[in-house]
Order: structure tokens, then C-alpha cells, then sequence
């Protein structure tokens, strides 16, 4: 009987509280395990940015993503253009044309690797008054 009621005062929380706490143990470890990923997806690594460019410079490309961010990049002497997975030029950019950047982050600067050009954005829809 002694042993039973020792064990019985030992469990101090009920199913539903235990319950709770491995759901919230589980979270935070999830958060943690996460966010450690994202900070190594970056640095060092390439990731892709989408978008229509707004204004392109030796050094320096603009683009609007489509959740419509605008994302400023530098580019570099050993940034890649390709267009049709043909060698390109920084010329065969203009403004309003669809790209994909290739970014890779180093001590905290981001620049593009490559260029991968797209055709031209499509023209808004035009609405004719009636």
C-alpha cells in the first residue's frame, strides 16, 4: 500500500497537462531544429530570387518578386548570364524582363552568381471603356 501511494504522489501532472508539455517540448525543439537550417541555408549557399527587373546597373540588379518585394543584389565581375541555357550578357537584361538570381550570401553580403534571363513581363491587361 506505501508503494502505491508513493507512486501515486510522485506523478504530479495529469494526462492533459503531460500531454501538453511533450506537444510544447516537441514545438520548441521543431523551432529550434528550423531556424538552425535557415540560418544554414544562407551563408555560403545559393538560393533563388524570381522576379521582373527594375533596374540593372554594372554592379547592381533590382528586381520585384512576385509577393511584389523589391530585392536590390550586386553583381559581380564573376556573376553567369544565360539565357535559353545559352551564354549571355549583362546587356541582354533590361528592365522588365523576368529572371531567376542564383544569391549566395559571405560575410553577410549578398551577390548574384548567375543571371538566368527570361522573357519580357507581360503587358497589364488593358480594360476598354464601354
Amino acid at each position: 500500500m506505501t508503494l502505491e501511494l508513493e507512486s501515486q504522489s510522485k506523478n504530479h501532472f495529469s494526462e492533459a497537462e503531460s500531454l501538453t508539455m511533450k506537444k510544447l517540448i516537441a514545438a520548441v525543439l521543431f523551432l529550434a531544429v528550423s531556424t538552425s537550417f535557415t540560418a544554414f541555408a544562407h551563408e555560403g549557399h545559393a538560393h533563388k530570387v524570381m522576379g521582373t527587373v527594375v533596374s540593372i546597373t554594372a554592379d547592381l540588379i533590382e528586381v520585384t518578386t512576385p509577393e511584389g518585394k523589391k530585392e536590390s543584389l550586386a553583381l559581380t565581375a564573376k556573376t553567369a548570364f544565360k539565357k535559353d541555357k545559352m551564354v549571355a550578357a549583362a546587356k541582354d537584361v533590361a528592365v522588365g524582363t523576368r529572371v531567376v538570381l542564383s544569391v549566395v550570401e559571405k560575410d553577410g553580403k549578398k551577390s548574384v552568381t548567375e543571371v538566368m534571363i527570361g522573357a519580357a513581363a507581360a503587358p497589364a491587361a488593358k480594360h476598354e471603356k464601354h
